[in-house]
Protein backbone atom coordinates (compact mmCIF):
# COMPACT_ATOMS: atom_id res chain seq x y z
CA UNK A 1 0.00 0.00 0.00
CA UNK A 2 1.20 3.46 -0.78
CA UNK A 3 2.57 5.76 2.21
CA UNK A 4 -0.07 6.66 4.26
CA UNK A 5 1.33 10.27 5.19
CA UNK A 6 -1.50 12.53 3.05
CA UNK A 7 -2.93 15.67 4.15
CA UNK A 8 -6.23 15.39 6.02
CA UNK A 9 -8.16 16.30 2.89
CA UNK A 10 -6.65 13.52 1.29
CA UNK A 11 -7.63 10.81 3.60
CA UNK A 12 -10.91 12.04 3.83
CA UNK A 13 -11.74 11.81 -0.12
CA UNK A 14 -10.01 7.84 0.29
CA UNK A 15 -12.56 6.98 2.67
CA UNK A 16 -15.70 6.46 -0.06
CA UNK A 17 -14.99 5.13 -3.44
CA UNK A 18 -16.79 5.90 -6.18
CA UNK A 19 -20.50 5.12 -6.11
CA UNK A 20 -22.10 3.46 -9.23
CA UNK A 21 -25.77 2.30 -9.86
CA UNK A 22 -24.31 -1.21 -10.32
CA UNK A 23 -24.69 -3.17 -6.99
CA UNK A 24 -22.31 -6.32 -6.16
CA UNK A 25 -25.34 -8.93 -6.14
CA UNK A 26 -24.62 -12.70 -6.96
CA UNK A 27 -23.74 -12.64 -10.57
CA UNK A 28 -25.11 -16.84 -10.05
CA UNK A 29 -22.10 -18.21 -9.75
CA UNK A 30 -21.35 -20.72 -7.38
CA UNK A 31 -18.89 -19.96 -4.17
CA UNK A 32 -15.01 -20.62 -4.22
CA UNK A 33 -14.36 -23.52 -2.28
CA UNK A 34 -10.86 -24.68 -1.62
CA UNK A 35 -11.65 -28.62 -2.09
CA UNK A 36 -13.32 -27.79 -5.55
CA UNK A 37 -9.89 -25.62 -6.67
CA UNK A 38 -7.04 -27.03 -4.44
CA UNK A 39 -5.66 -29.72 -6.84
CA UNK A 40 -5.74 -27.49 -9.99
CA UNK A 41 -3.82 -24.86 -8.00
CA UNK A 42 -0.96 -27.26 -7.26
CA UNK A 43 -0.73 -28.33 -10.64
CA UNK A 44 -0.48 -24.86 -12.28
CA UNK A 45 1.71 -23.61 -9.50
CA UNK A 46 4.04 -25.94 -9.21
CA UNK A 47 4.31 -28.02 -12.50
CA UNK A 48 5.91 -30.74 -13.49
CA UNK A 49 9.84 -31.00 -13.65
CA UNK A 50 10.13 -27.57 -11.15
CA UNK A 51 12.44 -28.03 -8.78
CA UNK A 52 12.50 -26.90 -5.15
CA UNK A 53 14.25 -23.67 -4.92
CA UNK A 54 15.28 -21.99 -1.41
CA UNK A 55 14.40 -18.29 -0.64
CA UNK A 56 18.09 -16.24 0.12
CA UNK A 57 19.20 -15.90 3.14
CA UNK A 58 17.94 -12.32 4.96
CA UNK A 59 20.03 -10.28 7.21
CA UNK A 60 17.58 -9.26 9.84
CA UNK A 61 18.60 -7.63 13.15
CA UNK A 62 16.00 -7.44 15.95
CA UNK A 63 15.38 -4.24 18.15
CA UNK A 64 13.45 -4.17 20.54
CA UNK A 65 11.05 -1.38 20.41
CA UNK A 66 8.99 0.17 22.81
CA UNK A 67 6.15 -1.04 24.60
CA UNK A 68 4.67 1.94 26.67
CA UNK A 69 4.03 2.28 30.05
CA UNK A 70 1.73 0.54 31.95
CA UNK A 71 -0.91 3.22 32.34
CA UNK A 72 -0.73 3.24 28.28
CA UNK A 73 -0.96 -0.16 28.10
CA UNK A 74 -3.81 -0.30 30.65
CA UNK A 75 -5.67 2.43 28.67
CA UNK A 76 -4.91 1.25 25.18
CA UNK A 77 -5.40 -2.64 25.70
CA UNK A 78 -8.36 -4.82 26.50
CA UNK A 79 -8.42 -8.62 26.91
CA UNK A 80 -4.93 -8.25 24.97
CA UNK A 81 -1.34 -8.06 26.46
CA UNK A 82 1.37 -6.73 24.44
CA UNK A 83 4.32 -9.08 25.19
CA UNK A 84 6.75 -8.51 22.59
CA UNK A 85 7.24 -5.27 20.47
CA UNK A 86 9.84 -5.47 18.06
CA UNK A 87 11.58 -2.91 15.15
CA UNK A 88 12.59 -5.23 12.38
CA UNK A 89 15.93 -3.72 10.26
CA UNK A 90 18.27 -5.28 7.32
CA UNK A 91 21.17 -4.22 4.99
CA UNK A 92 19.06 -5.62 2.37
CA UNK A 93 17.92 -2.16 0.35
CA UNK A 94 15.00 -4.40 -1.07
CA UNK A 95 13.75 -4.90 2.81
CA UNK A 96 10.38 -3.50 3.95
CA UNK A 97 6.89 -3.04 2.31
CA UNK A 98 5.30 -6.01 4.49
CA UNK A 99 2.08 -5.96 3.92
CA UNK A 100 0.33 -9.11 4.99
CA UNK A 101 1.37 -12.03 7.89
CA UNK A 102 0.44 -15.62 8.40
CA UNK A 103 1.51 -18.12 10.90
CA UNK A 104 3.12 -21.29 9.87
CA UNK A 105 2.43 -24.73 10.80
CA UNK A 106 6.13 -24.55 12.85
CA UNK A 107 5.05 -21.48 14.66
CA UNK A 108 7.43 -19.10 12.46
CA UNK A 109 5.61 -15.98 9.95
CA UNK A 110 5.48 -15.72 6.60
CA UNK A 111 5.14 -12.17 5.29
CA UNK A 112 4.45 -11.04 1.73
CA UNK A 113 5.45 -7.21 0.60
CA UNK A 114 4.00 -4.52 -1.57
CA UNK A 115 6.23 -4.89 -4.20
CA UNK A 116 6.05 -8.73 -4.11
CA UNK A 117 8.44 -10.37 -2.38
CA UNK A 118 7.87 -13.40 0.21
CA UNK A 119 9.46 -12.97 3.66
CA UNK A 120 10.04 -15.80 6.30
CA UNK A 121 11.02 -14.84 9.40
CA UNK A 122 12.03 -17.24 12.09
CA UNK A 123 10.00 -17.08 15.84
CA UNK A 124 11.94 -19.40 18.72
CA UNK A 125 9.05 -22.13 19.86
CA UNK A 126 10.11 -21.42 23.48
CA UNK A 127 10.64 -17.99 23.68
CA UNK A 128 8.32 -16.61 21.30
CA UNK A 129 10.42 -14.27 19.77
CA UNK A 130 12.02 -13.86 16.90
CA UNK A 131 15.15 -15.70 16.18
CA UNK A 132 17.13 -13.60 13.87
CA UNK A 133 17.14 -16.16 10.92
CA UNK A 134 14.86 -14.90 8.11
CA UNK A 135 14.93 -15.25 4.50
CA UNK A 136 13.11 -13.60 0.98
CA UNK A 137 12.05 -14.51 -2.30
CA UNK A 138 10.65 -12.64 -5.07
CA UNK A 139 7.10 -13.93 -6.22
CA UNK A 140 6.75 -14.77 -9.90
CA UNK A 141 3.92 -14.58 -12.26
CA UNK A 142 1.69 -17.67 -14.10
CA UNK A 143 4.98 -18.33 -16.32
CA UNK A 144 7.30 -18.61 -13.48
CA UNK A 145 8.29 -15.16 -14.33
CA UNK A 146 9.53 -12.59 -11.66
CA UNK A 147 7.29 -9.59 -11.46
CA UNK A 148 8.62 -7.08 -14.07
CA UNK A 149 6.31 -4.16 -12.92
CA UNK A 150 4.92 -2.51 -9.04
CA UNK A 151 1.01 -2.83 -10.85
CA UNK A 152 1.89 -6.44 -11.32
CA UNK A 153 3.95 -6.82 -7.80
CA UNK A 154 1.40 -5.52 -5.49
CA UNK A 155 0.71 -8.03 -2.85
CA UNK A 156 -1.28 -6.59 0.51
CA UNK A 157 -2.38 -10.09 2.07
CA UNK A 158 -1.84 -13.73 2.10
CA UNK A 159 -3.97 -16.83 3.63
CA UNK A 160 -1.99 -20.16 4.33
CA UNK A 161 -3.59 -23.33 3.87
CA UNK A 162 -1.63 -26.56 3.61
CA UNK A 163 1.66 -25.16 2.24
CA UNK A 164 -0.22 -23.14 -0.35
CA UNK A 165 -0.05 -19.27 -0.03
CA UNK A 166 -3.08 -17.49 -1.11
CA UNK A 167 -1.78 -13.69 -1.92
CA UNK A 168 -4.28 -11.00 -2.57
CA UNK A 169 -3.03 -8.39 -5.21
CA UNK A 170 -4.33 -4.77 -5.28
CA UNK A 171 -4.13 -2.07 -9.04
CA UNK A 172 -4.63 -5.20 -11.25
CA UNK A 173 -6.70 -6.71 -8.35
CA UNK A 174 -6.66 -10.72 -8.46
CA UNK A 175 -5.86 -13.85 -5.95
CA UNK A 176 -2.63 -15.98 -7.11
CA UNK A 177 -1.92 -18.92 -5.40
CA UNK A 178 1.98 -20.20 -4.37
CA UNK A 179 2.91 -23.55 -3.74
CA UNK A 180 5.64 -23.23 -1.34
CA UNK A 181 5.74 -26.60 0.18
CA UNK A 182 6.95 -28.23 -2.78
CA UNK A 183 8.40 -25.90 -5.05
CA UNK A 184 9.88 -23.24 -2.62
CA UNK A 185 10.85 -19.62 -3.83
CA UNK A 186 10.12 -21.26 -7.53
CA UNK A 187 6.62 -21.73 -7.07
CA UNK A 188 4.26 -19.81 -9.91
CA UNK A 189 1.90 -17.95 -9.18
CA UNK A 190 -1.13 -19.78 -10.33
CA UNK A 191 -4.43 -17.30 -11.06
CA UNK A 192 -7.14 -18.07 -8.59
CA UNK A 193 -9.43 -15.75 -10.19
CA UNK A 194 -8.91 -11.60 -11.19
CA UNK A 195 -11.63 -9.68 -9.00
CA UNK A 196 -14.68 -7.51 -9.88
CA UNK A 197 -13.77 -4.04 -9.27
CA UNK A 198 -17.53 -3.24 -8.18
CA UNK A 199 -17.92 -4.36 -4.71
CA UNK A 200 -20.71 -3.19 -2.37
CA UNK A 201 -22.15 -0.76 -4.95
CA UNK A 202 -18.24 0.76 -5.31
CA UNK A 203 -15.26 1.06 -7.95
CA UNK A 204 -12.27 -0.05 -6.77
CA UNK A 205 -9.74 2.08 -6.51
CA UNK A 206 -6.12 1.34 -7.61
CA UNK A 207 -4.96 1.41 -4.48
CA UNK A 208 -8.36 0.52 -2.25
CA UNK A 209 -8.72 -3.42 -2.87
CA UNK A 210 -8.21 -6.47 -0.94
CA UNK A 211 -6.36 -5.70 1.88
CA UNK A 212 -6.92 -8.17 4.12
CA UNK A 213 -7.46 -12.09 2.89
CA UNK A 214 -8.48 -14.99 5.00
CA UNK A 215 -10.35 -18.68 4.75
CA UNK A 216 -13.77 -18.94 6.44
CA UNK A 217 -14.18 -22.63 6.34
CA UNK A 218 -13.56 -24.07 2.78
CA UNK A 219 -14.54 -20.69 1.70
CA UNK A 220 -12.41 -17.39 0.77
CA UNK A 221 -13.30 -13.53 2.24
CA UNK A 222 -12.04 -10.66 0.96
CA UNK A 223 -11.74 -7.44 2.94
CA UNK A 224 -11.48 -4.05 0.78
CA UNK A 225 -9.52 -0.62 1.78
CA UNK A 226 -12.28 1.61 1.47
CA UNK A 227 -15.66 2.41 3.23
CA UNK A 228 -18.15 4.53 3.62
CA UNK A 229 -19.90 6.21 6.74
CA UNK A 230 -20.94 2.50 8.21
CA UNK A 231 -17.85 0.74 7.54
CA UNK A 232 -15.35 -1.26 5.43
CA UNK A 233 -17.14 -4.35 3.05
CA UNK A 234 -15.56 -7.75 3.72
CA UNK A 235 -17.20 -10.36 0.89
CA UNK A 236 -17.40 -14.29 0.04
CA UNK A 237 -15.45 -15.21 -3.27
CA UNK A 238 -17.48 -16.63 -5.43
CA UNK A 239 -15.84 -18.47 -8.29
CA UNK A 240 -16.02 -15.54 -11.61
CA UNK A 241 -14.04 -13.12 -8.91
CA UNK A 242 -17.39 -11.50 -7.77
CA UNK A 243 -18.71 -11.35 -4.25
CA UNK A 244 -21.77 -12.18 -2.07
CA UNK A 245 -22.50 -12.26 1.57
CA UNK A 246 -21.38 -9.01 2.00
CA UNK A 247 -21.07 -7.08 5.03
CA UNK A 248 -19.35 -3.74 6.69
CA UNK A 249 -17.17 -3.80 9.63
CA UNK A 250 -17.51 -1.21 12.43
CA UNK A 251 -14.67 0.88 12.93
CA UNK A 252 -13.67 4.86 14.20
CA UNK A 253 -13.61 7.71 11.50
CA UNK A 254 -10.88 7.92 9.40
CA UNK A 255 -10.02 4.13 9.81
CA UNK A 256 -9.15 1.61 6.92
CA UNK A 257 -9.60 -1.92 7.26
CA UNK A 258 -5.50 -3.64 6.29
CA UNK A 259 -5.87 -7.14 7.41
CA UNK A 260 -7.67 -9.76 8.84
CA UNK A 261 -7.13 -13.51 10.08
CA UNK A 262 -9.25 -16.35 11.23
CA UNK A 263 -8.31 -19.33 13.06
CA UNK A 264 -9.48 -21.00 16.32
CA UNK A 265 -13.24 -20.05 16.25
CA UNK A 266 -11.80 -16.51 16.64
CA UNK A 267 -11.21 -13.51 13.75
CA UNK A 268 -9.05 -10.48 14.11
CA UNK A 269 -9.35 -7.62 12.20
CA UNK A 270 -6.53 -4.63 11.90
CA UNK A 271 -7.85 -1.28 10.65
CA UNK A 272 -5.08 1.75 10.24
CA UNK A 273 -5.06 5.87 10.38
CA UNK A 274 -3.30 8.96 9.75
CA UNK A 275 -3.92 12.94 10.29
CA UNK A 276 -1.47 15.33 10.30
CA UNK A 277 -2.38 16.59 14.27
CA UNK A 278 -2.38 12.86 15.67
CA UNK A 279 -0.08 10.75 13.49
CA UNK A 280 -0.16 6.89 12.22
CA UNK A 281 -3.01 4.86 14.62
CA UNK A 282 -3.90 1.52 14.77
CA UNK A 283 -6.78 -0.33 15.90
CA UNK A 284 -6.73 -4.22 16.16
CA UNK A 285 -9.91 -6.18 16.97
CA UNK A 286 -10.57 -9.56 17.82
CA UNK A 287 -13.99 -11.26 17.75
CA UNK A 288 -15.42 -14.84 18.82
CA UNK A 289 -19.29 -15.88 17.75
CA UNK A 290 -20.45 -13.80 21.28
CA UNK A 291 -19.08 -10.61 19.63
CA UNK A 292 -15.53 -8.42 20.72
CA UNK A 293 -13.95 -10.40 23.09
CA UNK A 294 -10.60 -7.80 22.73
CA UNK A 295 -8.88 -5.03 21.36
CA UNK A 296 -5.91 -3.00 21.28
CA UNK A 297 -5.30 0.84 20.38
CA UNK A 298 -1.99 1.34 18.60
CA UNK A 299 -1.02 4.88 20.01
CA UNK A 300 -1.01 6.80 23.23
CA UNK A 301 2.40 5.49 23.95
CA UNK A 302 2.02 2.41 22.52
CA UNK A 303 4.20 1.54 19.34
CA UNK A 304 2.39 3.56 16.15
CA UNK A 305 3.38 3.30 12.85
CA UNK A 306 1.48 2.35 9.09
CA UNK A 307 -0.05 -1.24 10.31
CA UNK A 308 -0.74 -4.11 7.64
CA UNK A 309 -0.64 -6.96 8.48
CA UNK A 310 -2.09 -9.31 11.22
CA UNK A 311 -2.49 -13.37 12.11
CA UNK A 312 -3.64 -15.28 14.86
CA UNK A 313 -1.48 -18.37 16.18
CA UNK A 314 -0.29 -19.79 19.32
CA UNK A 315 1.99 -18.77 22.10
CA UNK A 316 4.91 -20.55 23.52
CA UNK A 317 2.43 -21.27 26.39
CA UNK A 318 -0.22 -23.05 23.82
CA UNK A 319 -2.45 -19.66 24.41
CA UNK A 320 -4.04 -17.54 21.35
CA UNK A 321 -1.28 -14.51 19.71
CA UNK A 322 -1.84 -12.23 17.46
CA UNK A 323 0.64 -10.96 15.52
CA UNK A 324 0.47 -7.51 13.84
CA UNK A 325 3.26 -6.11 11.49
CA UNK A 326 3.87 -2.52 9.98
CA UNK A 327 4.31 -1.47 6.27
CA UNK A 328 7.23 1.25 6.58
CA UNK A 329 6.98 2.33 2.88
CA UNK A 330 11.06 1.89 2.44
CA UNK A 331 11.21 5.55 4.46
CA UNK A 332 13.80 6.08 6.75
CA UNK A 333 11.07 7.90 8.56
CA UNK A 334 9.12 4.84 9.19
CA UNK A 335 9.56 1.57 10.98
CA UNK A 336 8.88 -2.18 10.20
CA UNK A 337 7.48 -3.21 13.65
CA UNK A 338 6.19 -6.55 14.15
CA UNK A 339 4.01 -7.08 17.40
CA UNK A 340 3.29 -10.10 19.65
CA UNK A 341 -0.18 -9.77 21.60
CA UNK A 342 -1.55 -12.13 23.76
CA UNK A 343 -5.17 -12.85 24.71
CA UNK A 344 -6.09 -12.71 28.35
CA UNK A 345 -7.90 -16.26 28.78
Amino acid sequence: MRAIFLSLSVMLAGCAATAVSTADTPSGAEKWTYQAAVDDLRKRSCPEGTDFQRADPLSLRIIEAERGSEDDRNQNLSGLDLVGAWHLKSNESKFGGLSGIDVLDSGSLLLVTDDGKFVWIGIDAATGTPDGFASMADMRDETGRIFRHKRAADSEDLALRDGLAFVSFEQDHRIQVYDLETCGAAAHGALLTKLDRVVDEQVLENNRGGEALAFNGDEIEIGFETRNITGSPIATLQIDGGFTDTYRTEQPLLFLLTGMDQAFDLSATLFRAYDPIRGARGLVKVESSEGLIAQARLHGGLPADNYEGVAIGRNPAGGIRIWVVSDDNFSRDQRTLLLALDLIE
